[in-house]
């Protein structure tokens, strides 16, 4: 790599460091599931977190204690929450460059980096309370390590080894990644005649499934005791047997999709054609790579064909959370090869060639630097709501009644936290959880039955997608009845309201 090659790689690390700093600093609230498994996070000992979550969450156990440390040290704030996903973006960021640079020329290299450090879903859950990011940076470490030792042997079964038996206990796919790598090795050494690599390959392999077998004992048969995940992700699962041409089209689907939601590519055509042209590439030049880099995403495709983990993806990145979180460890593979296959059509002899692919590779690049800067991932605030419980504390009074919906209770859980030794009337505040949506009646006998009297606190969380406004807006109306709105406040995602007994005041006349 000559030296300005060394300044943009510099500058592609600073830049990619600070879009993810950036959020982390600027601390927006917890959203909902954000505060669901942060509630188990600083409600539980260690020891607890081996066993089935609350809120019908599911985490691996090796990243919910490096959370618990975290909380340890620096108290139960947002920032000790997003420390650990944080430092994972930073190392998935970091060590990307080392495991591309093994397999693409520095110009290659360079591209795919930018392509991953500007991507939005990689920024964006770089800073939230879940395990998505640590998720990237585990499937890279296992690439890296095999990638060393299908060129070293086994000596590099020294990195090899606890890649994988600490992976699996990090991330939930690492499985998937291990159970790819580990066939690659060891196919290749057998089928290459080298008995003895093939041999000490499946040891490490051994290792792994041994390590995974532990963890499942331990905790993943357990993780899911109502098969809750299952049915929640159940559009993240092939349709079998597909019965519609919709259906029959999910693979199609699913493949141009991935490359928006959750590589964030954007371009899901010219990101697709250049992934195809990597994967000719290396498997016409070096198969094994080829097998490294796809070999995960086959068997997540398996499993997910098994109904035992989704394979979500969407065309769009206009509303978060994404389907396609819980396969953002593959994103890292696919934009190796589509660095590749840009690559390779740029070796090309034909001029027509190398302008083709600067022009997809400037094209990719610029949607991303365009989506960065219209839409950076430090204004995506799913569930404001830490400044509304901040209001209640502040200027609630004994004997005040707070009405919220159910989404809203766990992140009202975990920043009521705070305020309970400092504000005497929180621990006595009366609440009223109104269950669901659309379910007026029961809403009406849940607020007729607050006392006379009381000052009634009305605080709304609001799905991403399908919004609860028409829930909110019954409520309001009913409390509208036997009292004034005092005030209130709307903030993305979520809203407080705050009703005064006393008649409400007349409507106002018409405008002329």
């Amino acid at each position: 790599m000559d030296r300005a090659q060394g300044w943009w790689l510099a500058l592609l690390l600073l830049t990619g460091s600070a879009l993810r700093i950036v959020p982390f600093l600027l601390d927006r609230s917890l959203w909902l599931d954000e505060a669901k498994l942060a509630l188990n996070v600083v409600e539980r000992s260690p020891a607890q977190l081996f066993r089935p979550l609350d809120y019908e969450q599911a985490a691996p156990v090796g990243f919910l204690l490096l959370e618990k440390g975290s909380v340890a040290v620096f108290g139960e704030g947002e920032r000790a929450l997003r420390l650990v996903p944080l430092l994972g973006g930073l190392g998935a960021l970091g060590s990307f460059f080392f495991v591309v640079r093994r397999w693409l020329s520095p110009a290659e290299s360079l591209l795919a980096l930018a392509l991953l450090a500007l991507a939005q879903p990689l920024v964006y859950y770089a800073t939230e309370v879940k395990q998505y990011s640590t998720d990237v940076l585990v499937a890279l470490a296992l690439l890296w390590a095999a990638g060393r030792a299908l060129d070293a042997g086994p000596p590099a079964l020294w990195l090899l080894v606890p890649a994988g038996v600490i992976g699996v206990w990090l991330s939930h796919p690492a499985v998937f990644v291990a159970a790819g790598v580990g066939l690659t090795l060891v196919l290749s050494a057998w089928l290459g005649g080298d008995r003895r690599k093939a041999t000490l390959f499946a040891t490490a392999v051994a290792a792994w499934t041994a390590s995974f077998l532990v963890h499942y004992a331990l905790v993943l048969r357990r993780s899911d005791p109502t098969g809750f995940l299952v049915r929640f992700w159940a559009d993240g699962f092939p349709p079998l047997p597909p019965r519609s041409l919709a259906e029959l089209l999910w693979p199609v689907r699913t493949f141009f999709d991935f490359f928006v939601d959750p590589a964030g590519l954007g371009l899901a055509g010219l990101a697709a054609a250049a992934f195809a042209m990597g994967c000719w590439r290396y498997g016409r030049s070096d198969p094994r790579v080829l097998a490294l880099l796809l070999s995960p995403g086959l068997f997540t495709l398996l499993a997910a064909l098994l109904r035992l983990y989704p394979f979500p993806t969407s065309g769009s990145l206009d509303a978060y959370p994404l389907p396609g979180r819980v396969v953002l460890f593959l994103v890292p593979s696919a934009v190796i090869l589509v660095a590749a296959g840009l690559g390779g059509v740029a070796r090309a002899a034909d001029r027509d060639r190398q302008v083709l692919a600067g022009a997809m590779a400037g094209f990719l690049l610029v949607s991303l630097a365009v989506d960065a800067v219209t839409r950076p991932a430090y204004r995506i605030r799913l569930n404001e709501i830490r400044p509304l419980v901040a209001a209640i504390a502040r200027e609630g009074h004994a004997g005040d009644t707070l009405a919220l919906n159910v989404r809203a209770m766990p992140v009202f859980r975990y920043y009521v936290r705070r305020y309970e030794s400092g504000a005497g009337f929180v621990a006595g505040l009366a609440i009223v959880e109104l269950p669901g949506t659309n379910r007026w009646n029961l809403y009406e006998r849940q607020l007729g039955a607050i006392p006379e009297g009381a000052r009634v606190w009305v605080l709304y969380a609001h799905h991403p997608t399908w919004r609860s406004e028409q829930d909110e807006a019954f409520v309001l109306h009913v409390l509208a009845r036997r009292g004034r709105l005092a005030r209130g406040m709307i903030l993305p995602g979520a809203s407080l309201h705050l009703f005064d007994p006393g008649p409400a005041p007349p409507p106002s006349p018409p405008l002329t």
